[in-house]
């Protein structure tokens, strides 16, 4: 008898154990815009009648970008994405459905511009066609520069594709990548051997094998847009050999980009999808890429054809305090 975290290991074909938000569309407010069909990274939503809805089965992020993207205010999720049990199992701490005022921290006034740009800064997926000049994104790669390191290693370096047509290029290197890898994947609806080969995977890879991310990938297909439009794509690279946790030092140095971009008027979205370029020597060579270096991520950016700021929900945190000889755990 398998144990209960190898059975629920494969979730498509399992979908007593999971759930997903409820997709509400006021259809007064609605125009059948399209644009949250757009903006949706799992390709999760169809137009019935000429208005939006959710397609029952796929696995929603309940990333809300649906919500941003809403320039009518129309849309409202309720609930949050949620695995019940197995290996799978969600344990995040899920407020009231609704969506949050602005946070609320004991002893201010008001927030500080920093925290309302963190706050209400979202990715952005439907992009003006207008280009980015050199000079921002300069300037959007030295917040980066400047930002820390472990050992002050700055194990970083950037490709920045700055026109569309070899962005096209490079998505269309991309996509058998994430094709073979997403039929793979689904395949285990029907074939048990392919399932149980996904079950033990998911359990060595699970950020590779969670079906939120399959199910993203199989979204960016062609002739779907990888790039989602954008007029201009950084590649983030880490030195493998920087201190400790260079991946993490990545990250960091993103987060001050994407704050930098949105300072400066644009608007951007990561995009996990660019680490395929490590699976594909040829493309590494023509982009430059040699040991010690690896792709971690990408950041497309442009000018916002959407304004999509806004404050969204997100799970609430757990928190333990030791002060004064205590400790204790603080509980949502």
């Amino acid at each position: 008898m398998p144990s209960e975290k190898m059975k629920y290991s494969y979730l498509p074909v399992h979908p007593e154990v999971w759930s997903v938000p409820r997709f509400l569309v006021d259809e007064e407010k609605c125009t059948g815009c399209g644009n949250c069909l757009v903006a949706c990274p799992c390709d999760c939503l169809e137009l019935v009648d000429g208005k939006p809805r959710y397609i029952q089965g796929m696995a929603c992020m309940a990333c809300s970008a649906c919500v941003a993207h809403c320039e009518r205010d129309a849309i409202e999720m309720q609930g949050f994405y949620k695995v019940d049990r197995g290996f799978w199992k969600t344990v995040n701490f899920q407020p009231d459905d609704g969506y949050p005022m602005i946070p609320q921290v004991e002893g201010i006034e008001g927030l500080t511009p920093v925290e309302e740009v963190i706050y209400k800064r979202r990715s952005n997926r439907i992009f003006s066609k207008k280009p980015v000049p050199d000079e921002l994104v300069r300037r959007v790669i030295e917040a980066g520069r400047f930002a820390p390191s472990h050992g002050n290693c700055q194990p970083w370096a950037f490709i920045v594709i700055n026109d569309r047509e070899e962005m096209d290029r490079l998505a269309k290197a991309m996509d058998p990548v994430y094709r073979n890898l997403t039929g793979f994947f689904f395949s285990g609806k029907t074939n048990k051997i392919t399932r149980g080969i996904i079950s033990v995977l998911s359990h060595l890879r699970p950020n590779m094998f969670d079906h939120r991310a399959m199910t993203g990938g199989k979204a960016i297909l062609q002739p779907k847009d990888v790039f989602v439009g954008a007029p201009c794509l950084i590649i983030l690279l880490a030195d493998t050999r920087g201190i400790n946790m260079p991946e993490l030092d990545i990250g960091i140095c993103g987060t001050n980009m994407i704050l930098a971009a949105h300072s400066l008027g644009l608007v951007t979205c990561w995009l996990g999808f660019v680490i395929a370029i490590n699976f594909l020597p040829k493309l590494k060579k023509e982009l430059g890429i040699e040991w010690p270096y690896k792709v971690v991520s990408g950041i497309v950016l442009g000018y916002p054809r959407v304004n999509a700021d806004s404050m969204v929900k997100r799970d609430l945190p757990r928190i333990t305090w030791i002060k004064g000889g205590k400790k204790w755990t603080e509980m949502p």
